[in-house]
């Protein structure tokens, strides 16, 4: 995809977030990559905004992701 650039905002009108120890509670779209891996509750966060767990919903586990991997919090 060359030539493309990745919206500054999602449909759903989340703005890019690099400080993940802010969001706990909140609803956020994980992407990585240019796709979305997933969206779900910020359950816990680093205090240095290094890494966050998304909450277990349904048959879906507690999930960790980590800003050094590449993955990007939208909220």
């Amino acid at each position: 995809m060359l030539g493309q650039t990745k919206p500054a905002r999602t449909v759903e009108g989340r703005a890019l977030r690099k400080d993940w120890a802010q969001l706990t509670g909140h609803v956020v779209e994980v992407w990585l990559k240019g796709d979305r891996v997933m969206t779900g509750v910020v359950e816990q966060a680093a205090a240095d905004d290094s890494v966050l767990w998304i909450a277990a919903h349904g048959a879906d586990r507690r999930k960790l992701f980590d800003q050094s991997t590449g993955y990007e919090v939208w909220a």
